[in-house]
């Protein structure tokens, strides 16, 4: 009997799963919207018929389902496949995710966070194949990001490696939502090019109006970019030092960007912020799957 995987991605406004081959090999997806306002069960419940709904398709094509990946968008305990909690929705805090799909569907199941998922997604699926030392960096909403090192998904002691968004850049910055002041994710996310924009534009405006005015020739909207660039370029600058990785992938909403607004000056700042060796043979390129990369990423996860 063909064994298939499947991968759920649990995100903040939608969740997706996906029916895959064992190398991943994409056979059905669906997807439905995340019900904010009921909480971790209407999540659960979405899941849980998402997830019903694929085994039933497997079946029914004769073959089997052997491993359940989920990446959830939030804070998890890998080792006990607990959700510690959603920052936008409410009662997922320490969920027996793992545990209680296990117990549901008799099958392995296997639940990280969503920037660990998409990070094992790009490097098993999209820009970072055969590239055993990278950074994915997601610039969304807020920014996330995980590690590959020597060929092997770096976690941490709490599963908290690659939190690229908590590097603060700028001590006299904005608060983030950690409550630490001038993080990268509260300067360079996509909402906080939209309060930087809006700040400097003397109106409210989101980080695509800000995007759109500079490439209209608005100087204000450029300089916005300018310092987001520069505050992005001094957080990669860090990782570098640190990790000395080949390749760093863009992910999210700004790798959509034009390119020439955003990651050639991004390419051209990063050398100032960190060891002249480190950017030499240093490639930093966009995700390639794109709104994808959450559900293959939990395929990925399936295959560990």
């Amino acid at each position: 009997m063909e064994q298939l995987l499947i991968g759920l991605d649990v995100g903040n406004t939608n969740i997706t799963g996906a029916l895959a081959s064992e190398d991943g090999a994409l056979i059905a997806k669906l997807h439905r919207a995340t019900d904010r306002a009921g909480g971790s069960e209407a999540g659960l419940q979405r899941i849980t018929e998402i997830t019903g709904a694929l085994m039933t398709q497997a079946a029914e094509s004769g073959a089997h389902v052997g491993r359940i990946g989920v990446g959830f968008g939030g804070p998890v305990d890998f080792e006990r496949g607990v959700v510690l909690l959603s920052h936008q929705t409410p009662g997922w805090e320490n969920k027996p995710l793992r545990a209680q799909l296990e117990n549901q569907f008799r099958t392995p199941v296997v639940v990280d966070n969503d920037a660990n998922a998409g990070t094992l997604g790009e490097w098993r699926f999209g820009a970072g194949r055969g590239v055993n030392d990278l950074l994915y960096v997601n610039i969304g909403t807020g920014i996330g990001g995980g590690v590959i090192a020597n060929g092997r998904l770096v976690r941490g002691a709490q599963n908290l490696a690659g939190e690229i968004g908590h590097i603060i850049v700028r001590r006299d910055g904005p608060v983030c939502t950690c409550g630490k002041p001038g993080c990268l994710e509260a300067c360079a996310s996509g909402s906080g090019i939209g309060r930087r924009g809006s700040e400097a534009l003397g109106r409210k405006v989101n980080g695509k109006e800000v995007f759109a005015l500079a490439a209209s020739g608005d100087a204000a909207a450029q300089r916005v970019l300018d310092g987001v660039i520069e505050d992005l370029a001094h957080g990669l600058g860090v990782a570098i030092g640190l990790l000395n990785p080949a390749l760093i992938i863009i992910g999210g909403g700004l790798s959509e960007a034009p390119e020439s607004q955003f990651l050639e000056p991004l390419r051209r700042a990063v050398p100032r912020y960190c060891l002249a060796e480190a950017a030499v043979k240093l490639r930093v390129e966009p995700a390639q799957l794109r709104y994808d990369a959450g559900v293959m990423g939990a395929v990925a996860l399936a295959m560990t």
